[in-house]
């Protein structure tokens, strides 16, 4: 049953995202619609209207990585390479078609690597959507053992070592928030991550068996150890999953995530260098 509410809200999150997604390619294409109603070279509009939308849609892919995110990504890239095909057989010995020409070879690489590590990208998105659900359920596990703890009149330390667990918990979910929404320290939110999990289930164990280098004495408690228990057969899906091994090996997705932040430089270099040749054209 957790697994079925589990594809039921990632399959619901991505609906919600797609359709927001949708909205606004509805907007932007209508206010770029003058455009193509006036304008006499219709490939030159295009090509204004798709450098808008493509950083927009590498953004999406690699943040949402739905399904339609992807679609709507490579669509662009077929149009896109139609209209500057078009556009460079037109305009060969204008100045500026070089440099025009290699910014968007440029977006189109960088749309490529995004697209060969879809499957990477949509794993990562599983696993946030995933770590997001059974993180909370374990820091109220682990304030509930605190609160035991305490009134078992437990040292003070060991009480501190409880609640600091769910302050742990609380970094590592939000350094995987960050690592999913594609921020430009990829590696050193992946090392915190990572850091900070593996701390999480040292002193986990630690409570479990006891572990005198740490500081932790073994819990005795029978309801104590029961949430404790429990807390670590969640923490073990987190360290066995094939992300948590995925992103020991960061390079797939620093790489995905740098295409799609390049891609808004260049579409931004791509769209004045289009500015130049529309004012040729005219």
């Amino acid at each position: 049953m957790a697994i079925i509410t589990h594809n039921k809200n990632i399959t619901e999150l991505r609906l919600i995202k797609a359709w927001v997604g949708s909205l606004m390619t509805i907007f932007m294409v209508a206010t770029l619609s003058a455009c193509s109603t006036t304008h006499p070279e219709q490939s030159i509009c295009d090509l204004k209207v798709l450098s808008l939308q493509i950083p927009r849609q590498s953004q999406e892919v690699v943040q949402y990585a739905g399904p339609s995110a992807l679609d709507n990504l490579k669509n662009s890239q077929e149009k896109f390479n139609q209209a500057l095909a078009i556009v460079h057989k037109k305009y060969a010995n204008h100045n500026d078609v070089d440099k025009m020409l290699k910014e968007g070879e440029a977006i189109n690489a960088n749309i490529d690597v995004i697209i060969k590590h879809q499957d990477r990208l949509v794993a990562i998105q599983d696993f946030n959507i995933w770590v997001q659900e059974i993180t909370p359920e374990i820091q109220a596990e682990y304030n509930l053992v605190a609160d035991r703890m305490a009134r078992l009149n437990y040292p003070s330390n060991q009480v501190v070592i409880a609640k600091n667990q769910v302050f742990l918990a609380g970094r590592f979910l939000n350094s995987l928030e960050k690592i999913s929404g594609g921020e430009e320290h990829l590696v050193d939110n992946i090392d915190d991550f990572l850091a900070d999990v593996e701390t999480f289930n040292a002193y986990l164990k630690a409570q479990l068996q006891g572990n005198t280098e740490l500081g932790v004495v073994r819990v005795k408690d029978a309801e104590v150890r029961e949430s404790l228990e429990s807390i670590q057969e969640k923490t073990e899906t987190i360290l066995q999953s094939n992300m948590f091994s995925f992103l020991k090996k960061p390079k797939p997705l620093a790489v995905a995530y740098q295409a799609a932040r390049e891609n808004v430089t260049k579409s931004d270099e791509f769209f004045n260098s289009l500015i130049k040749l529309e004012l040729y054209t005219q």
